[in-house]
């Protein structure tokens, strides 16, 4: 039987959302699979740890925002030893709901197609052009993506891989970021516009549809297999958001980047060639 982490952090008002994602978990994830859940927090108790072994409680302090998202991979490789002992390693983010059976077919890397790591298209943009994604377009940020360019556009609440390939990935992700913070840069969404640079720079990776990242609301003929469910129906998102530090373009920079977007649009707009997602 094949193993696998699931990685969960519900720190402060967020341990809210834990018992939906636990109840939906045991009901749907990769059922073929042994799955352990290895969840930081600075709760006392989670629901369902004393009857489920599987279950391991990771203390973990709250930090403002952004940095429990933009330091989740050092958070994780605090369990770095315990975690190589498993075939594969996922992370969810802390409003997954999963709303129908997942199975190891459709989630898991493919090895006869060197696949090694898993992402999942962001619903937001997923029938939208390259110019319009929301990369990270600071020249002096390691997640920096030029306008033109990527192929897709991850989102950053789900994503996985073999576990030798997730380590890697969240070794050389925690490097870039601590860099990045030495010189007073954070990334335009966080830990998800590194995650979006790695998918840009390392292309061969199973690319999972948007039905794996469902967001309420979005109106759509697909099947919902992982429903994301708004933060707002469990606490105030805006007071613990409230104020983030983040980098501020210069305006020269920005007229820039908006140059390189006409530009882009007006080139892509005269390859009727280039490969598009059918709107569904």
């Amino acid at each position: 039987m094949k193993t696998v982490a699931a990685l969960y952090i519900c720190t402060g008002q967020y341990v809210r959302l834990w018992p939906e994602f636990i109840a939906s978990a045991k009901k749907y994830l990769l059922k073929q699979c042994e799955v352990h859940y290895f969840v930081f927090t600075d709760a006392d108790h989670l629901e369902g740890e004393e009857e489920d072994p599987h279950i391991h409680r990771i203390y973990q302090a709250p930090q403002p925002w952004p940095y429990t998202t933009l330091k989740r991979f050092e958070i994780f490789l605090q369990c770095e030893e315990q975690l190589k002992a498993f075939d594969y390693i996922y992370f969810f983010n802390a409003n997954c709901e999963f709303k129908q059976p997942i199975t190891e077919e459709m989630f898991l890397p493919r090895p006869e197609k060197h696949e090694h790591m898993v992402f999942v298209l962001h619903p937001a943009f997923y029938w939208r052009p390259n110019y319009e994604y929301t990369y990270d377009r600071n020249p002096r940020c390691k997640a920096f993506i030029p306008m033109g360019l990527g192929r897709d556009y991850v989102c950053g609440g789900i994503n996985g891989g073999e576990a030798k390939a997730y380590l890697k990935f969240c070794h050389l992700l925690d490097k870039r970021i601590n860099q990045d913070l030495a010189k007073g840069i954070i990334a335009l969404w966080h830990d998800e516009s590194h995650i979006n640079w790695y998918a840009f720079t390392h292309p061969k990776y199973r690319l999972l549809d948007a039905s794996f990242c469902f967001f309420e609301g979005w109106k759509t003929r697909k099947p919902c297999y992982i429903l994301i469910r708004p933060k707002e129906w469990y606490f105030d998102v805006e007071t613990f958001k409230k104020d983030p530090p983040k980098t501020q373009l210069s305006p020269r920079l920005e007229a820039w980047n908006h140059f390189m977007m006409r530009v882009s649009r007006y080139l892509q707009r005269r390859m009727p060639w280039l490969p598009r997602r059918p709107r569904e």
